[in-house]
């Protein structure tokens, strides 16, 4: 029962996360096709992935950055801005706050970044998972997209046959209580029949010893 219980949850799971990967491809689709947009920030809040060793050992490549818009940014900060249609993940150096420029620069960088407008920063970075980039990174891709749609039909599938294989089970299991039930009333009337002809006949009885009295 246990084991039963523990697929079920691994397959909803699994089913809830391809639901979520294909959303998510079919919006940055749309983002990247529409708009021109390479990191969508829904609802203020997006995810990168880290390209290069410039930000180490912050940041490694392959990184996966969650980052979040904000109403100010300070120095010290490390933000996400796009450079022709490229992410750049760096750290804030300097703000003129009167122009709204700011300039960036990378950890393991010995030179500055060109100054940027705040307008082109998406947001800033508010947490990191080491390595996992690369799933998000080729779910991106052509490929990936069809993969992760492939993957998604084929467990919708798995789902639709065990829901099935759970009816035909439980119609099995009915039809077998059924015959259980019939074998059982079988037996029973058969011991009701059998007790019936093992029991004595008083009546019998009598008869044949009122028959012998008149003999004597």
């Amino acid at each position: 029962m246990k084991e039963k219980k523990s697929k079920k949850a691994l397959k909803i799971v699994a089913i809830v996360l391809g639901v979520l990967i294909a959303v998510y491809c079919a919006y940055y689709l749309t983002a990247m096709i529409a708009f021109g947009d390479n990191m969508p920030m829904p609802f203020g809040f997006g995810a990168a992935v880290v390209l290069t060793g410039s930000m180490e050992p912050t940041l490694s490549a392959n990184d996966l950055i969650f980052v979040a818009r904000s109403a100010e940014y300070k120095t010290d900060d490390i933000v996400v801005y796009s450079t022709a249609g490229t992410p750049v993940v760096h750290r804030i150096i300097s703000i003129d706050r009167e122009s709204g420029i700011l300039t960036t620069q990378g950890d393991a960088n010995n030179v500055a970044d060109d100054p940027v407008s705040l307008s082109r920063v998406k947001g800033k970075v508010i947490g990191s998972i080491p390595f996992v980039g690369v799933i998000p990174k080729f779910v991106r891709t052509v490929p990936g997209m069809i993969l992760t749609l492939v993957v998604l039909f084929v467990l919708l599938f798995l789902s639709r046959q065990s829901k099935n294989n759970a009816a035909e089970d439980k119609q099995s299991t009915e039809k077998i209580d059924e015959m259980l039930n019939e074998i059982r009333k079988l037996r029973e009337e058969a011991e009701a029949a059998q007790s019936k002809k093992d029991a004595p006949d008083n009546d019998g009885g009598k008869k044949e010893d009122k028959e012998d009295q008149k003999k004597i």
